[in-house]
């Protein structure tokens, strides 16, 4: 399935994608081709009534045309709504033998007998351009202001679509205002937001569609904040904080390992103390060795000795004795 996403900053809230909601079928109906195939962006009214709906529409080209989906790319609705209703990749049907070549834009209502756009038509329209001229690279032929064209303007066209009077309101798509004072109050309030929001400072075309724009400095920040690139900060932020969240928890864990290596360095060395204490009371086996191996005295000589001594005590001859004799 072609599908090819839009952010479109300049539009703001007023730009919306239904095209999963519509009616039809917005992305494989008709054929697939390469954006650089593009060289208008086709204008056309909807000869209808300013208040038809984007649903209607679709209804009628799948229902009473036998068509498969839009016919269109782009609708624009009387306030100035724009509305994504055929992806961009796929040729649809909205200019005769052209189709390949186009992006249709519808702009609804009936532009005959003096009939002109409203002023929120006009200056969406003109955004919607400018987007695809000077912002959407990929569309590589459509690069200046003379690829907008009217349907009947296009080569081999038998029609009054967009209108009888198309050249008395096609200025006002086509016109380019003058680039905004960058000192101007509103330059600088869109600068601040650009710096505050997505965090940069504005490029030149973006700071010059949203100058020159109708919407309020309130509007503009709300389709800052909605925008696509917004929300990828925000992602990227989302993303930091958890990887802070596990850095801090890894610090923390490898604290608790910290601690508890340390315990068992304390405790090893007070093992190692009572080691040591206990060799100092105690002889080593060596020592224990050497003592056992001392030889103990013999008192047996000492015993007989005795014994000689306390016989000759008894039994030498007295004096008496030995003078009596003689």
């Amino acid at each position: 399935m072609a599908r090819i996403n839009l952010s479109i900053p300049s539009l703001g809230n007023k730009f919306t994608d239904v095209r999963d909601t519509i009616p039809g079928d917005s992305f494989n109906w008709s054929w697939i081709r390469p954006l650089s195939q593009v060289n208008y962006l086709a204008i056309h009214h909807s000869a209808s009534p300013n208040n038809q709906t984007v649903e209607e529409i679709a209804n009628y080209h799948s229902n009473n045309n036998g068509w498969g989906g839009i016919g269109y790319h782009f609708v624009i609705a009387k306030d100035g709504e724009v509305f994504y209703v055929g992806d961009i990749s796929t040729a649809r049907a909205n200019v005769a033998n052209m189709n390949e070549q186009v992006i249709g834009i519808c702009i609804i209502g009936n532009f005959t007998s003096g009939n002109i756009p409203s002023r929120e038509q006009l200056d969406s329209a003109h955004l919607l351009c400018d987007f695809f001229i000077n912002n959407y690279p990929d569309l590589s032929n459509v690069n200046s202001w003379d690829s907008v064209a009217g349907h009947k303007e296009l080569p081999g066209q038998s029609t009054v679509c967009p209108g009888d009077n198309w050249s008395a309101w096609k200025q006002d798509i086509v016109s380019i205002p003058p680039p905004p004072s960058l000192g101007s109050d509103r330059g600088e309030q869109i600068t601040e937001l650009y710096r505050q929001i997505l965090g940069r400072d504005p490029d030149l075309g973006g700071l010059q569609a949203y100058t020159n724009s109708p919407m309020t400095t309130d509007e503009i920040m709300l389709s800052m904040v909605t925008s696509q690139e917004h929300q990828n900060l925000i992602s990227l932020s989302q993303e930091a904080g958890s990887l802070q969240d596990q850095v801090k928890n890894l610090q923390t864990s490898l604290s608790s390992v910290n601690q508890q290596v340390l315990t068992q360095q304390e405790s090893l060395q007070e093992k190692d103390q009572e080691i040591n204490d206990f060799r100092m009371v105690s002889p080593s086996p060596s020592e224990a060795e050497s003592t056992s191996q001392v030889p103990r005295t013999d008192t047996s000589l000492t015993i007989i000795g005795a014994l000689i001594n306390l016989y000759k005590f008894i039994f030498m001859p007295q004096k008496g004795d030995l003078i009596g004799s003689s």
